[in-house]
């Protein structure tokens, strides 16, 4: 096997690994990708896993705020639709 054909592999299976992500956690994903790799690892990963530059950054200041949803959850507490009967 070929160091070519190695890397073609990784690249295949950490983009069938991201489609089965939650929203929330491929931007995690892509922003701790993008800062592994330093300087150009936006527009790197931007490309590679052809999601948008504002969604990899957005993932980098979550990552570095410590802000992060507590596991089992995907939206903020209060996020989403409102219950009927509330609207009434």
């Amino acid at each position: 096997m070929k160091k070519t054909d190695f890397n073609y592999d990784i690249e295949k299976y950490t983009l069938l690994f991201l489609n089965n992500l939650s929203e929330k956690n491929k931007r995690l994903y892509a922003g701790l990708e993008a800062m592994k790799i330093g300087y150009y690892g936006v527009n790197e990963i931007s490309k590679k896993f052809i999601i948008n530059k504002h969604t990899i950054r957005k993932g980098q200041k979550e990552l570095l705020s410590g802000n992060l949803i507590p596991v089992g959850q995907i939206r903020r507490k209060g996020g989403g639709r409102k219950k009927k009967l509330n609207l009434l």
